[in-house]
């Protein structure tokens, strides 16, 4: 487990594979609260992007639960972010589980505006992005993963 005074709670999209529905990939989805730090690459990690991908806003996340970058071969999105007011899409995700402070890192992107409204939508109750404070605050139109039965995720 991590250090956690430096976590929030952020909103994670979590996606399930898929549909093509009038020529677009929609995926149904579900909405969860982590504690996670959240962070901008620097000004080095930035560098060692390709030329074009540095335009593009790119974050990183540090948290015990495990997030999923994108699945090709079952069709299923990656987990999305809502960081103030806007999505980014994990496109990396690695357990870091070799040394006393276990936790997972992520890298984000920024979704791009022309993905579909559907997925867009920002999470309900909550348009700040963060919830500020170290307890969960979960408004009361946000669903919640049914395995944990409501409660945070966890890894």
């Amino acid at each position: 487990m991590g250090i956690s005074i430096f976590r929030r709670k952020f909103v994670i999209r979590r996606f399930q594979p898929q549909k093509i529905i009038r020529g677009h990939a929609i995926s149904e989805y579900t909405d969860i609260f982590t504690a996670l730090n959240v962070q901008p690459l620097t000004p080095n990690e930035l560098k060692a992007l390709p030329e074009g991908e540095r335009s593009v806003k790119h974050l990183k996340a540090f948290g015990d639960f495990q997030l999923t970058a994108a699945d090709q071969m079952t069709g299923t999105p990656g987990d999305w972010l809502w960081y103030y007011g806007r999505w980014y899409k994990c496109i990396s995700a690695a357990p870091w589980g070799h040394t006393l402070l276990a936790h997972c890192e992520s890298k984000f992107v920024a979704v791009a505006e022309s993905d579909p409204s559907l997925n867009l939508e920002p999470p309900k109750g909550n348009n700040a992005g963060i919830v500020p404070g170290n307890a969960p605050v979960v408004p009361n139109n946000v669903p919640t993963v049914p395995a944990n039965d409501g409660k945070e995720a966890s890894s």
